[in-house]
């Protein structure tokens, strides 16, 4: 079997994210800023969705999916965005309402700790921690590269009005530069 790899005990070390070693990052997205919409997010493997340049995850080496962790706040969430790959989200404690759709067409589901639902391409969503307590929650996300995120035109307005915005190049920056 000659597609074997051995690795030491270095090599490894590279690929391991210990929890209490993590600094979680309130301006990974533009939309952190906004009420309702404030959130801790860790990069656990690979730079996964952030609008900032500077974030580096604790595991670099992405090889076909990427994941973070959000902690929240009742009532703290992510706002309605769309991505051109699977979104999977996993609550590690807490209760989480995890919506689809905009409008009138919106749809629901409030899942628990270990509960599991996979979001395809090109459908909105969003997440809201529904419980009494600060959760977490994991978030994985499909492909090797940083992945765009698409919002409405008044999701982009208030998080200028919050503060930021995205440059020419989709990084994060001031919304006064």
């Amino acid at each position: 079997m000659s597609d074997i790899t051995v690795m030491n005990q270095d090599e490894m070390r590279e690929r391991i994210a210990v929890f209490e070693d993590q600094t979680p990052s309130q301006r990974l997205l533009i939309t952190q800023g906004m009420p309702g919409f404030e959130r801790d997010i860790y990069s656990i493997i690979g730079r996964g969705v952030s609008e900032n340049a500077e974030s580096r995850p604790a595991i670099a080496d992405s090889s076909g999916f990427n994941v973070a962790y959000v902690g929240a706040e009742p009532g703290n969430g992510s706002a309605m965005h769309t991505h051109a790959e699977v979104e999977v989200f996993i609550p590690f404690s807490g209760q989480w309402a995890i919506y689809w759709n905009e409008g009138d067409g919106q749809e629901e589901v409030v899942l628990g700790p270990m509960d599991c639902i996979s979001v395809p391409p090109h459908v909105m969503r969003s997440f809201r921690n529904v419980g009494t307590d600060y959760g977490h929650l994991m978030a994985i996300i499909a492909g090797t590269e940083n992945a765009a995120v698409g919002r409405s035109q008044e999701v982009i307005e208030q998080a200028a009005a919050a503060g930021l915005k995205l440059d020419a190049d989709g990084n994060l920056v001031e919304a006064a530069e």
